[in-house]
């Protein structure tokens, strides 16, 4: 296999789709940590949401500056920022009861309390009429777009919302500035909407947390390689009005990954069954980085914490999950599809009229 500059690599390539979520995107951090000192493989492009899409660009500016090293290296030193800045706010740390119960949600720190129930009864205009945002520093100081939109190391795609109409937006390496990584990452309710060549975009998770489809029509590899930080699957029923909350946030972030999933699934399977002749549609192998019972007792108030501790933690748990995936999976890639496709997206197949769908 040749690679940009024509050279024969035996790395296997690989496609990146990586989820949003707020602080949990450290564990993100962790798996491409890994998959980064694996030298096996090369990252042809990413795609990312909020975090997912902070994450890519650093993994492409370290590539694009001096390689798989280059790249952890930014990756940290970009966490180390939103760390740095987030200490100065009791918002993104924990309070002293959280803290003696040993867990990294915030819901008992009077910082969160106050802002959960403000921001239930004003907006981000009316609290912020400024519009200061202390991420909008911190990807200002990170990243060099200039650098990045000229790069062909790594294809990157951000997710957005568009706010009048609801649809999905792609910004594209080409595109990539400090205003569309905003978008990628703007929570309603807690930024105010970011304005792109005039037009207004909130965080892309809404409606693409993240997107496939850009890495199919656009990469060479099959391979894509799904970084998920939203648990799909809960077995005790929330009862709680914070329960129900927080597993509504995990079903809205993951709403659109299954609706891909499937739809791969579904193409993929008419393929397999000689319906659509091969070679006529790409033929897609779908991997999964996860470990969901890291995320079982976080809630959405996790998402906002910038401690060290609970980012060194997820990171080294995403390393982890990220070492037994190549471990299991590694000869496969190039060859088949290892994510769960059916147990853990599609779910039983549901007749109409006698028809499978």
């Amino acid at each position: 296999m040749a690679n940009s500059e024509g050279k024969v690599s035996n790395k296997k390539k690989v496609a990146l789709a990586l989820q949003g979520g707020g602080s949990h995107g450290a564990f993100t951090w962790g798996v491409l940590d890994r998959l980064l000192e694996d030298d096996r493989l090369e990252i042809e492009g990413v795609t990312g949401t909020s975090a997912g899409g902070m994450n890519a660009v650093a993994l492409a500016q370290g590539l694009t500056r001096g390689g798989s090293q280059a790249a952890r290296t930014e990756l940290k030193n970009f966490w180390t920022a939103i760390h740095e800045v987030g200490k100065k706010s009791s918002l993104n740390n924990r309070g002293p009861v959280d803290k003696m119960m040993n867990k990294f949600t915030m819901y008992n720190s009077p910082g969160f309390i106050m802002f959960d129930y403000l921001s239930r009864m004003f907006s981000p205009y009316e609290l912020n009429p400024m519009g200061h945002d202390p991420l909008r520093d911190v990807i200002k100081k990170s990243f060099d777009f200039e650098l990045l939109r000229t790069s062909s190391k790594c294809k990157v795609y951000l997710c957005a919302t568009h706010v009048f109409t609801g649809r999905l937006k792609v910004f594209c390496t080409e595109e990539l500035k400090l205003e569309t990584l905003q978008a990628t990452a703007c929570l309603p309710t807690i930024h105010n909407a970011v304005l792109v060549d005039g037009e207004y975009y909130w965080d892309g998770g809404f409606i693409g947390n993240p997107v496939f489809f850009p890495l199919i029509y656009d990469c060479e590899t099959p391979d894509i390689i799904l970084v998920q930080v939203n648990p799909s699957i809960r077995n005790k029923l929330p009862t709680t009005s914070r329960e129900i909350a927080d597993r509504l946030n995990e079903i809205t972030n993951n709403a659109s990954v299954v609706r891909e999933m499937r739809a791969i699934s579904y193409i993929t399977d008419l393929i397999n069954k000689g319906i659509i002749e091969k070679g006529k549609v790409k033929h897609v192998h779908m991997h999964l980085i996860e470990d969901e019972s890291v995320f079982q007792e976080l809630g959405w108030s996790s998402k906002l914490n910038t401690e060290w501790e609970f980012f060194t933690h997820l990171f080294e748990k995403g390393r982890a999950a990220a070492d037994a995936w190549l471990k299991e999976n590694y000869d496969s890639i190039g060859v088949k599809t290892t994510a769960p496709m059916k147990e853990h997206f599609v779910g039983p197949n549901w007749k109409s009229k006698g028809k499978h769908i």
